[in-house]
C-alpha cells in the first residue's frame, strides 16, 4: 500500500530515475508545467503527489525486518549479475530460504536507499568524510562498504528556503579496512584485491572510468592472458581470458 502525502492526503507514486512509474496524468499536462512547476527530473526521492505536483520522502521509511544477511544477499546478487562465477559461499548464501531471498530483493526498492535507513540495520556508519559512509559487513571482514550519499535538493515550501537534506546513497564501493594490501601475484584471489591495489601491483593505467559499477581489466599473468572482473571495486573473478 502506497504511502499518502502529508500535504493533501492523497496517494503517492513511486519515483524511478527521477521520473513518477505512472506517467498516465504525466500525459495530461504540458511537459514544462511538471518540469518546472512541479520539478522533474527531480532529486532521488522516492516519491510523487500528481495532486500537489512534488516529490515527497514520508517519513518513517526503514522496515525493521531487514536484516544484515538479506543486505550482504542483495550485494551478492548484484555482484553475480556480472560475474556469475563467485567464489563458493557459505549458508545462508549458497541456498537461501525463501524469506531471505525475498529480504534481499527488497533492498532494491527506493524507500530503502538513505544512509540513515541503512544504520538501523546494519549499525552506525563510520564517516569517511561529510558525504562517505562506511559500513562494515561479515562477509567481507578485510573491507569497509563504502556508500557515497547526497541530499535530496528537495525543498519543504515552495517559498522557503530550507531544504530537507536526504543522505541518498548514490554509489558504493569496498575499501580495505585491516590485512595487507597485494604483496605478490598469488595475492589475486576474489575477496581479497581492490582494484586499486591490483592496478599499483601491476602498473596498469588506471581506469578512466574510476565511479563505474564494474571493472573488467585484461592483464597478464605468467605470459598467459587474463581477465581480472572487479566489482564495487572487489576482485570477484580472475579466469584466462577467451581468444577472440
Amino acid at each position: 500500500m502506497s504511502p499518502k502525502c502529508e500535504r493533501c492526503d492523497g496517494p503517492l507514486v513511486p519515483v524511478e530515475y527521477g521520473m513518477p512509474v505512472d506517467d498516465t496524468p504525466y500525459r495530461r499536462h504540458e511537459r514544462r508545467e511538471i518540469y518546472y512547476t512541479g520539478g522533474c527530473m527531480g532529486p532521488p526521492a522516492p516519491w510523487w503527489c500528481w495532486s500537489c505536483e512534488r516529490f515527497a520522502d514520508p517519513e518513517p521509511r526503514p522496515s525493521p525486518s531487514m536484516t544484515v544477511e538479506g543486505y550482504q544477499l542483495s550485494l551478492l546478487n548484484d555482484i553475480r549479475g556480472v560475474s556469475p562465477s563467485l567464489p563458493e559461499l557459505p549458508a545462508p548464501y549458497d541456498d537461501p530460504p525463501e524469506a531471505l531471498a525475498e529480504e534481499a530483493a527488497a533492498w532494491k526498492t527506493p524507500d530503502l536507499l538513505k544512509i540513515k535507513d541503512m544504520a538501523v540495520i546494519l549499525g552506525e556508519p563510520v564517516n569517511g568524510g561529510p558525504s562517505r559512509h562506511r559500513f562494515a559487513l561479515p562477509l567481507w571482514p578485510d573491507f569497509w562498504l563504502e556508500h557515497t550519499s547526497m541530499g535530496t535538493g528537495l525543498w519543504v515550501e515552495p517559498e522557503s528556503t530550507e531544504m530537507l537534506v536526504g543522505g541518498y546513497v548514490v554509489d558504493k564501493r569496498f575499501v580495505r579496512r585491516s590485512g595487507e594490501p597485494m604483496r605478490s601475484a598469488d595475492d589475486m584471489r576474489p575477496w581479497s584485491v581492490l582494484r586499486t591495489e591490483a592496478e599499483a601491483f601491476f602498473g596498469w593505467e588506471p581506469t578512466r572510468t574510476p565511479n563505474a559499477y564494474y571493472h573488467i581489466v585484461p592483464f597478464e599473468l605468467d605470459g598467459r592472458p587474463m581477465e581480472a572482473c572487479f566489482v564495487h571495486d572487489l576482485l570477484v573473478h580472475v579466469s584466462e581470458a577467451s581468444e577472440a
